[in-house]
């Protein structure tokens, strides 16, 4: 009887699709600042490639002078509200990415606000370097987040 169940259990487990969190967003531990250059890596560890969106012209106006950096996620600042959008493209192009498995890729950026902030990215899995971002498929996943803190410095 026992081992019956177990059959079914491990069946059951194998039947299940893999965990969609194989791919995220990460930046370095640490304290980071708001006129300091954060460099995150999208990682994937899943089985296959992934696409990612990359806009260009997205502006950081938190350097002097500023900064048009390349990043394939949203910068989000936590509110009492919800989480907000921070940093969005200055009429900038995307383009399709390919990632291949258990590759990552480096996005610099500087953060826009202080407080404790996330980076947000959306992915399609398979290869798809002809992919329309300004029309993105809806068949998109949610990358697993990066949140981490910018504190406030008292001068």
């Amino acid at each position: 009887m026992l081992s019956r169940i177990l059959v079914a259990l491990l069946s059951l487990l194998a039947l299940t699709p893999a965990v969609r969190a194989q791919v995220r967003v990460s930046v370095p531990r640490g304290n980071h600042h708001i006129e300091e250059k954060v460099t995150a890596t999208v990682m994937n560890g899943s089985r296959g490639p992934i696409t990612i969106c990359v806009e260009s012209g997205q502006i950081s106006t938190t350097k002097d002078p500023q900064v048009s950096t390349q990043v394939p996620f949203t910068i989000e600042s936590q509110s009492p509200q919800g989480w907000k959008v921070l940093m969005v493209g200055a009429s900038g192009s995307r383009s399709a990415v390919v990632l291949e498995s258990k590759k990552s890729l480096e996005y610099p950026f500087w953060p826009p606000s202080h407080g404790e902030l996330r980076l947000r990215m959306r992915y399609w899995e398979g290869a798809r370097p002809d992919m329309d971002c300004a029309r993105p498929p809806k068949d998109s996943r949610k990358a697993k987040p990066a949140v981490f803190e910018v504190p406030f410095v008292l001068m």
